[in-house]
């Protein structure tokens, strides 16, 4: 059985904010080797971007998400591109410790880092009404099947 046109769109969008994460990443961790002083701040932007990753690779698995969900994941994947691209500029403004302690960067990738942890519970919040989506179908296969059942014994 072929996948939904709506799930495939949404696994491309999930695979995109996966990539970028990934990027991400990868531009925080070459910034922490240059500025070390950016460790403590930025170990924590890392840790919600893994956390981001596992629950975006969990709905991008799940073949059963509903339609209205769908509609409304898209909307928060934008947001996360929005903070991790901020993130990512906060970055390059940035070239040494002087200028980490003392200027905006820090404020505003903690401000990202605020943003993507809302996201990220947002999108932990449509996974949980996945698994209720799919719990309630199967109560409700089971009930059919119990229904016919009881009328084939009276």
């Amino acid at each position: 059985m072929e996948p939904a046109p709506g799930s495939q769109r949404l696994s491309r969008l999930i695979e995109h904010a996966l990539s970028a994460i990934s990027s991400t990443t990868s531009a925080i961790t070459r910034f922490i080797r240059a500025v070390r002083s950016s460790h403590a701040d930025l170990s924590a932007v890392t840790h919600e971007l893994a956390d981001l990753r596992l629950v975006l690779e969990l709905l991008r698995d799940d073949p059963s998400i509903p339609p209205i969900l769908q509609s409304c994941i898209p909307a928060l994947l934008d947001a996360c591109g929005d903070s991790l691209v901020r993130v990512d500029i906060s970055l390059t403004h940035c070239a040494d410790s002087t200028q980490w302690m003392s200027g905006p960067s820090r404020e505003d990738i903690s401000t990202q880092q605020g943003k993507l942890t809302i996201l990220r519970q947002a999108l932990a919040l449509a996974l949980e009404v996945v698994t209720l989506y799919v719990i309630s179908n199967v109560m409700l296969a089971v009930i059919r099947w119990m229904i016919c059942a009881n009328k084939s014994l009276t």
